[in-house]
């Protein structure tokens, strides 16, 4: 654990949502990968195989609302970060009773702190030539963390900016000199 606000891993795991379905895409199961960040608490992101993330999640054990260092990461990791909004934010506050017995006895042993979850969805949209985007993230080892970024759910794998970006400049200079 990293200290205040830090989650026990019996906190985590009682938080997960049980396993679901990647709706209006592609059908195959959703699987919850954790991420890396300074914050305290705990990330998931719960996305399909091709990337398509259903929702984006931050677990925080405090009485503090945790949606503005929340939004802030997410902003450093989003490319435009103009597409982290505060609408598309939702706050949660968890507690004992409604995540079992195991976990009320834990929480009702540290000060009755509740869970604070921070929900990020994009819902699906429309870009100004039409098409539909949706949020997709990149969780390549090459990145320091994961990118995430609206694309076309039609266009197949969608391309990560800044795996694209890493895959020009390599070709540039792998180009010989005239």
């Amino acid at each position: 654990m990293k200290g205040r606000g830090a989650v026990p891993l019996a906190l985590a795991r009682a938080l997960r949502p049980p396993p679901g379905k990647c709706y209006h895409h592609c059908g195959r199961l959703v699987r919850a990968t954790s991420i890396a960040s300074p914050l305290p608490g705990r990330w998931q992101v719960y996305a399909c195989p091709s990337g398509v993330v259903s929702v984006t999640s931050y677990v925080e054990w405090t009485r503090r609302d945790p949606s503005a260092a929340a939004r802030a990461f997410l902003a450093r990791r989003t490319i435009p970060a103009t597409a982290v909004r505060a609408r598309d934010l939702r706050l949660a506050t968890r507690h004992g009773p409604e995540l079992g017995r195991p976990v009320e006895q834990i929480l009702r042993a540290a000060e009755r702190r509740p869970m604070r979850v921070v929900y990020w969805r994009l819902y699906p949209f429309k870009a100004r030539d039409g098409t539909e985007r949706r949020l997709f993230v990149c969780l390549r080892r090459r990145h320091t963390g994961p990118v995430f970024f609206p694309a076309s759910p039609t266009d197949g794998r969608a391309r990560c900016p800044v795996c694209a970006a890493g895959r020009k400049r390599r070709a540039r200079s792998q180009r010989p000199a005239a």
